[in-house]
């Protein structure tokens, strides 16, 4: 008598790379329960650690690609046109303000659409410091490289890790113009804010670095009339001029936000 072969459905479980210098790091694995604890990474070659089933299913939400993004809806509906419009009536205010008149520029955008699948999340908020970090460091434009161009970046850190500048020149392809955008950052996030300095038609390195020293100047000012209430007065005093800088970049803490639902 032959004895029935049985197929057997097979159990798949979820891994992920833990090295943290491997880009392939935290990114979810479906694979056969018997591979769990001996499937390597295809990028370092890591032994995979099995992902916490109460977890999987919001760490791989956010890497499925069939989900429609915020941020790239925001991208394939900006208005350019717009933009270059209404940013000269944009002087200087906070983070967000920035990135409203930016949102404004969005066809149809609606942040009741915006969802992590977390009631305890503030959705729009965590979206609006990732867009926040986005413009602050110029990688927004960077996407839209037929219209736009950074032509330079600069830095001045005025009080290690509690106060600095930074700033870059946007050339806009339809305009013909060159605008001046500077992100100040302070201690805590709540201080941060974007100011519009100038919109010029020719752009001059040397001149921009005066306008941007200037601005540096109002620090000067603050040591020579309160030189007592600082730890270390010559902190402001001394805040050393704008330099041109390598290009800024995100850090790899945003990367919920750039996954968020639309």
């Amino acid at each position: 008598m032959k004895k029935k072969i049985l197929n057997k459905k097979i159990i798949y479980g979820y891994v992920r790379c833990e090295k943290k210098t491997c880009v392939n790091k935290y990114k979810p694995l479906k694979v056969p329960k018997i591979l769990i604890g001996k499937q390597k990474c295809q990028i370092c070659k890591n032994i995979m650690k099995k992902e916490d089933s109460k977890q999987i299913d919001a760490v791989y939400k956010l890497y499925d690609k069939s989900k429609p993004k915020v941020i790239d809806y925001v991208f394939k509906n900006f208005n350019i046109k717009k933009f270059n419009k209404i940013i000269d009536s944009y002087k200087e205010g906070m983070v967000d303000d920035f990135c409203h008149l930016i949102l404004k520029c969005v066809d149809k955008y609606n942040p009741k659409y915006i969802r992590t699948g977390d009631e305890h999340e503030d959705d729009e908020t965590i979206f609006l410091e990732y867009l926040g970090e986005l413009l602050k460091t110029g990688v927004f434009f960077l996407q839209f490289k037929k219209y736009f161009k950074v032509e330079k970046y600069f830095d001045s850190i005025v009080v290690e890790d509690t106060l600095w500048n930074e700033a870059y020149i946007l050339f806009s392809k339809i305009d013909k113009k060159y605008r001046l955008i500077l992100a100040h950052y302070g201690a805590h996030p709540g201080q941060d804010h974007i100011e519009l300095i100038s919109t010029k038609k020719k752009f001059d390195l040397n001149e921009t670095l005066i306008e941007l020293n200037n601005y540096n100047q109002q620090y000067h000012d603050i040591d020579k009339e309160n030189p007592l209430k600082l730890k270390d007065k010559s902190d402001l005093l001394n805040a050393p001029d704008f330099k041109v800088c390598k290009p800024f970049k995100l850090f790899d803490a945003f990367h919920v936000a750039k996954n968020l639902e639309y």
